[in-house]
C-alpha cells in the first residue's frame, strides 16, 4: 500500500468533505427559519435524483473499474472506448430522464402535502434545479474516472472544494440580497456541479491526455458488458432506497408536512457520518482496484486491514459524540423542533452504522471481483422487507416516525452483521470470521469513546455553542489517544504520526 499517496489523498477528501458539511449545517437551520417545514422537500426531490440513479448506476458504477483495470493493463484503446461509450450513453439516458422529471414537477402539488405558508411554484423550481443538477452530474460522470485511476483523489478533492465554495457563495447572495426562496438551494447546486464538471475535465486533460471523446470509439457492445454487470448494482440502489430513502416522503403522505421535516432533519447527522465513511473507503478504492487488476491478493488483503482500521479510528468518534451529545446538540442546532423526538429519530438512523462503519469498505470488494448478484439481491430483500414493516407498523401501531426511521436500522444491522462480512470473506477466499474483529473492534472503540465523553456531557450544562464546542474539544482530544492505542496498528501509527510530523515541519519552515 501506498502510504503516501493514502496520506494525501485522505487529507484532501476529508478537507473536502469538511467544507460540504459546514455548509449543510449552516444551511438547514437557515432555510427552516425562513421557510417553516418546507426544507424536508429538498430531501424529497434528492430522493426522486436517487430513484434516477437506479437507472443511471447500471452504467456508470462499474465505469471506473473497467476503465482503471483497461489503463493499468495497457489496453488504452480499449479504455477509451469504454470512455466515449459512457459518456454518450449517459447523454441519451439524461435527455430520457427528463420526461418523468417534467411530469412531477408539473403534479407536484397532487402528489405531495404542501405545508402552509409554503409557495407551490417555489417547491416546483427547487424540483427543476435539482433535476437539472442530476441531468449535468450523470452527462460529465465519466470525467472523475482521471482522478481515480491514477489514485490522485486529492485532485477531485480541489475540484470539491471549488464547487463548496461557488455553492456557499450562490446561497449567501441569494438568501442576503433577496427574499428568500427554497429553490436557491437548486440553483446553487446546479452552479457546484458546473464548477466540479470543469474541473474534472481539466484534470482528465491532464491525467490522461489519451482519453479523447470519439463518436466512433461509441460501442453498444461495451455499454451492454457494463450495464449487464452494473444492472446489479441497480438493484443495490433500489434496496437502499427502499431502505431508508423513501422516510421523508412516506412521512409526508402518510403522516404530515411537519414530520417530514422533522424526519429529515434528524438524518442530517447520521447522513454527514454515512458520507464520511464513503469518503474514507474512496480513498482506498483506487489502491483496492489497482491491487486486484495486479492479482496481488496480498497487497488487497492488506489495504482492507487498514482502511478497516482507518475508518474505525475515525468514524467511531462522531458515531460516539452524536450518541452522548446529540440531545444538547440538536437543542441548539435546530430550537424550532422538538430536540428529544429528532435525537430518537437521529440514533434509530445512526443503529446501522455501529455495525457498517468498520466495513464499510468491504462493499467495494464486490465490485472489483465482479460479484455484485447476491449482494444486491439481498440489500433489495431488506429494503422491500422494510417498507412492508413500516407500512403494518403505522397501521397498527402508534409509532409514527419512529416506525419509518427504527425499520430500516433493525433489517440495516442485521444484514452487515450476517451476510456482508461472510459473503466478503468468500469472495476474497479467506476465513468466514475474517472480518468480524473489525465488526468487534469498533464495537469497543464506540463504547469506550463513549464512557470517555459521557462525564462531560453529566457535569457540564451544555447551554450554549461555546460550551459544546469546548466539551466536543476536550472529549475528542481524549478520544484520539483512545483510538490511537485501542485500534490503529503499529503501521497505521506511524502514517499518522507521519502526517502530523509533515504538518508541523511546514508550519516550522513557514
Amino acid at each position: 500500500m501506498n502510504k503516501k499517496r493514502v496520506a494525501i489523498n485522505m487529507t484532501a477528501q476529508l478537507m473536502a468533505f469538511a467544507v460540504s458539511m459546514i455548509l449543510g449545517f449552516v444551511l438547514v437551520p437557515v432555510i427552516e427559519a425562513m421557510i417553516p417545514n418546507a426544507y424536508g422537500f429538498t430531501d424529497i426531490a434528492n430522493r426522486f435524483v436517487s430513484a434516477a440513479q437506479i437507472v443511471v448506476s447500471a452504467l456508470n458504477t462499474m465505469a471506473s473499474r473497467f476503465i482503471t483495470i483497461r489503463i493499468h493493463r495497457n489496453e488504452k484503446e480499449e479504455a477509451g472506448q469504454y470512455f466515449s461509450s459512457v459518456f454518450f450513453a449517459n447523454v441519451i439516458m439524461a435527455a430520457v430522464f427528463m420526461i418523468p422529471a417534467l411530469f412531477v414537477i408539473v403534479y407536484l402539488g397532487r402528489i405531495f402535502q404542501i405545508p402552509a405558508g409554503a409557495s407551490l411554484p417555489d417547491i416546483q423550481m427547487l424540483f427543476f434545479f435539482i433535476f437539472l443538477n442530476f441531468t449535468i452530474s450523470i452527462i460529465t460522470s465519466v470525467f472523475s474516472v482521471a482522478c481515480y485511476s491514477k489514485d490522485r483523489l486529492e485532485l477531485s478533492s480541489v475540484s470539491t472544494i471549488l464547487g463548496e465554495v461557488v455553492r456557499l457563495t450562490v446561497l449567501a447572495v441569494c438568501y442576503i440580497c433577496f427574499r428568500p426562496y427554497l429553490f436557491y438551494v437548486g440553483c446553487a447546486s446546479v452552479a457546484s456541479t458546473v464548477v466540479q464538471a470543469a474541473a474534472n475535465m481539466i484534470f482528465t486533460r491532464k491525467l490522461l491526455p489519451e482519453m479523447k471523446l470519439k463518436i466512433r470509439d461509441f460501442r453498444w457492445k461495451k455499454v451492454g458488458e457494463l450495464v449487464s454487470l452494473g444492472a446489479w448494482n441497480s438493484v443495490t440502489r433500489l434496496g437502499q432506497l427502499l431502505l431508508d430513502g423513501l422516510n421523508t416522503s412516506i412521512a409526508n403522505i402518510m403522516i404530515s408536512a411537519a414530520a417530514m421535516t422533522t424526519v429529515s432533519i434528524s438524518n442530517q447527522v447520521p447522513t454527514v457520518i454515512s458520507n464520511l465513511m464513503g469518503t474514507i473507503a474512496g480513498v482506498f478504492n483506487p489502491q483496492m482496484t489497482i491491487a486486484y487488476a495486479r492479482e496481488d491478493k496480498n497487497q488487497l488483503l492488506d489495504i482492507i486491514a487498514s482502511a478497516d482500521r482507518i475508518m474505525i479510528f475515525i468514524i467511531s468518534i462522531p458515531i460516539a459524540f452524536m450518541t452522548v451529545f446529540g440531545k444538547s446538540f440538536f437543542a441548539l442546532w435546530v430550537p424550532t423542533q422538538d430536540a428529544d423526538a429528532v435525537y430518537i429519530l437521529a440514533m434509530l438512523n445512526v443503529g446501522t452504522l455501529f455495525v457498517s462503519a468498520s466495513i464499510q469498505v468491504l462493499y467495494h470488494v464486490f465490485l472489483i471481483t465482479k460479484r455484485v448478484k447476491l449482494n444486491s439481491v439481498v440489500i433489495v430483500l431488506s429494503g422491500a422487507l422494510t417498507v412492508a414493516t413500516v407500512f403494518v407498523l403505522l397501521k397498527t401501531t402508534n409509532l409514527g416516525m419512529y416506525a419509518i426511521v427504527g425499520a430500516s436500522t433493525v433489517y440495516g444491522v442485521l444484514r452487515n452483521l450476517i451476510f456482508t462480512p461472510l459473503y466478503a470473506a468468500k469472495c476474497l477466499k479467506v476465513k468466514w470470521h475474517t472480518f468480524y474483529g473489525d465488526i468487534v473492534l469498533g464495537l469497543v472503540s464506540i463504547g469506550v469513546i463513549c464512557l470517555v465523553a459521557l462525564p462531560f456531557e453529566l457535569l457540564v450544562d451544555i447551554n450554549s455553542w461555546v460550551r459544546l464546542f469546548a466539551v466536543g474539544i476536550a472529549a475528542g482530544i481524549l478520544a484520539l489517544l483512545v483510538n490511537f492505542f485501542v485500534v490503529l496498528r503499529k503501521t497505521e501509527r506511524q502514517m499518522v504520526l507521519e502526517m502530523v510530523k509533515k504538518k508541523i515541519a511546514r508550519r516550522q519552515d513557514t
